[in-house]
């Protein structure tokens, strides 16, 4: 896996002394449930933002369990928020090409008890991404940007309601679109669909998945949806941020 993210991008690791302290701490803070640090490092791959400049430094934390490698990509959540979509969409290409089978995002100061977990421990979350490639069936969409290897969702492309948790009553809904061996699942509230104001900031906002691959969501896919009008405008959302051609 390293090696293919070294052909992929230009990636630095760092020493192994760096790596057994980075563990250390994070075994005083959390229950690493069976993961181990394998290396820790930089990736350099600029990506262009709204506010007309880039970033191009990106923390690598890479961790091990049950022969699954998984890959911790760390940058302030803020610079995320105003990377352009279509740069995203490179990215996560790239990501693609190294053989990822399952992207998806959060951020640290989300309590992932609010996503269903027993505890607020980042390595529970890492535990449900490894078994649900285990189990090769993708049943809940992780971020409002998620992306798998096609082999895990057996669903055709189209637009899904997307199950709420109890106590929130505001539909939403989920495009599956493939690309080429994966698919690319985007959440979308039926507000920003039907409402005229919320529906043109998706359109001309052109750095919304940015901050959409960092919003923990946890929801079920549900039934099919077949209203006409909101497939148009989620399959118009979509071509505006992505473009053409996703990567």
């Amino acid at each position: 896996m390293l090696e293919k993210l070294s052909r992929e991008f230009k990636y630095t690791r760092e020493l192994a002394y760096q790596r057994e302290r980075r563990e250390e701490h994070l075994k005083f803070i959390f229950d690493m449930r069976g993961f181990r640090l394998v290396a820790v490092g930089e990736l350099h791959y600029e990506l262009k933002t709204t506010e007309e400049d880039s970033f191009d430094w990106l923390e690598v934390e890479t961790y091990s369990k049950e022969n699954m490698t998984l890959l911790q990509i760390g940058v302030s959540t803020g610079r995320w928020l105003f990377v352009l979509s279509p740069e995203l969409m490179k990215f996560l290409g790239k990501l693609m090409r190294v053989g990822a089978v399952l992207i998806c995002g959060y951020t640290d100061d989300h309590d992932l008890r609010d996503a269903g977990f027993e505890e607020n421990n980042q390595f529970l979350f890492y535990e449900w991404l490894v078994e649900t490639v285990k189990r090769k069936k993708l049943e809940i969409v992780p971020s409002d940007v998620t992306i798998v290897k096609k082999e895990l969702l057996d669903l055709e492309d189209g637009l899904y309601e997307l199950i709420e948790r109890p106590g929130r009553e505001e539909e939403e809904y989920v495009l599956i679109k493939r690309l080429d061996s994966y698919k690319i699942l985007v959440s979308v509230r039926e507000s920003d669909l039907t409402d005229e104001e919320g529906y043109r900031e998706l359109i001309e906002d052109k750095a919304w998945f940015g901050g959409d691959i960092t919003t923990l969501i946890f929801k079920r896919i549900g039934k099919k949806i077949k209203n006409e009008f909101l497939i148009k405008r989620a399959e118009e959302y979509f071509k505006a941020q992505t473009g053409a051609e996703p990567y």
